[in-house]
């Protein structure tokens, strides 16, 4: 879900992480602005 908002350019990442009740420090491990994955956003969906 994260990932899909990113990459819409009209996403506030500040009203997203608000309503995923995490911070942007949380996020940005996982998501770039653009919505790409990062690798270790990569890793974590990988894990058994």
């Amino acid at each position: 879900m994260a990932q899909a908002a990113m990459a819409n350019r009209d996403t506030s990442v500040s009203h997203l992480c608000k309503e995923l009740g995490i911070k942007p420090v949380t996020l940005y491990p996982y998501v770039d602005p653009n919505g790409n994955l990062r690798e270790y956003g990569s890793r974590v969906l990988k894990m058994p």
